[in-house]
């Protein structure tokens, strides 16, 4: 009797020590999840249904409803439809790409109204001598489109189109939302990929202090966003199993002629895989040249060429040096 007592408390203690260790180890899993959202889970999935369930209540109650601002009255779809209550800033950064330009406008607009989704296209053209700078670029579009009184913003890339009827460009009301995710994006599939098309509401990018301003040349400011928004607490939705065309769910139109500026100049690789607590909207300085009103096969966008400034003492990469002559 006394062999069997000690047999059962036995058991009974080990069953304890498993429970607290695989509780300690869930909790942890929960966690990561709850920050990061690199891939979908069942609940992320559920949560992601009533994010749409939310969006359509909205556009219900809000149909009246439409934003006022300086946009151009093409935008506002006077045809009888319900666009909802939200509009969407489609902010492109961009240099020298007018043919992909040629077919990104006409193709979003008829997209984006097939969707029923109120909408503005702002192509942010760099006109400076400086290197591109395409963070500083989506911090100008986001701070022009809320002057224009758009609610949410999608950073888009000028050669990615849509393919796929079923993507979200829905209001990201429970957090940022990543359209072009790794398991969709054509060309890039590490899971803290963020660029491609993210999109996010007006307040969350202005919690966040936007995008880092220290990115000259090609490459990483994505990275460093995503280090942003984990560090707020800010959780990232991306599709799942649903959407079934996998890496044919996007036009991908980059040419592989034109050259990216992937030189590295002192200091700045280092600046590029740290974390950047100081520069964003807060810092970000610039001319706004010209605003003009573009109309390419009959659909509007507008076209912002800026002037960006650069701080030579944080950023002297922002200019590539001359190529020195050679003596003969």
């Amino acid at each position: 009797m006394k062999q069997r007592l000690l047999n059962y408390m036995c058991i009974f203690f080990t069953l304890m020590c498993f429970g607290k260790l695989y509780l300690r180890d869930n909790s942890k899993v929960n966690d990561h999840q709850h920050v990061v959202g690199d891939s979908w889970s069942l609940n992320e999935h559920e949560i992601q249904t009533n994010l749409d369930k939310e969006y359509n209540r909205l556009r219900r109650n809000h149909a009246a409803k439409k934003p006022a601002g300086n946009v151009n009255s093409e935008d506002d779809e006077d045809d009888g439809v319900d666009y909802g209550a939200h509009k969407l800033a489609i902010i492109v950064p961009y240099r020298n790409r007018f043919e992909e330009l040629k077919d990104f406008v006409p193709h979003m607009k008829k997209y984006l109204k097939e969707k029923k989704i109120r909408n503005h296209i702002y192509i942010i053209n760099q006109a400076d001598n400086h290197r591109f700078n395409r963070a500083s670029l989506i911090n100008v579009g986001h701070t022009i489109a809320y002057n224009d009184k758009c609610d949410y913003m999608a950073m888009h890339d000028v050669d990615l189109l849509p393919l796929n009827k079923q993507l979200n460009y829905g209001y990201p009301e429970l957090g940022p939302f990543h359209v072009a995710g790794p398991n969709l994006h054509p060309k890039y599939h590490y899971e803290k990929f963020v660029g491609g098309i993210l999109i996010l509401t007006m307040t969350q990018f202005n919690e966040l202090n936007g995008m880092s301003n220290k990115f000259w040349g090609w490459g990483r400011e994505d990275d460093e966003f995503y280090m942003r928004m984990v560090d707020s607490n800010y959780k990232i939705f991306r599709h799942g199993s649903e959407i079934t065309t996998g890496y044919n769910t996007f036009k991908h139109e980059h040419s592989v002629e034109r050259k990216r500026d992937y030189a590295k100049l002192p200091g700045q690789k280092k600046s590029m895989f740290s974390r950047d607590h100081d520069t964003g909207l807060s810092t970000l300085v610039y001319n706004q040249k010209k605003r003009s009103e573009l109309t390419i096969d009959g659909y509007p966008c507008t076209v912002i060429d800026v002037e960006l400034e650069c701080d030579k003492n944080l950023t002297p990469w922002c200019d590539v040096p001359p190529a020195k002559k050679k003596r003969f």
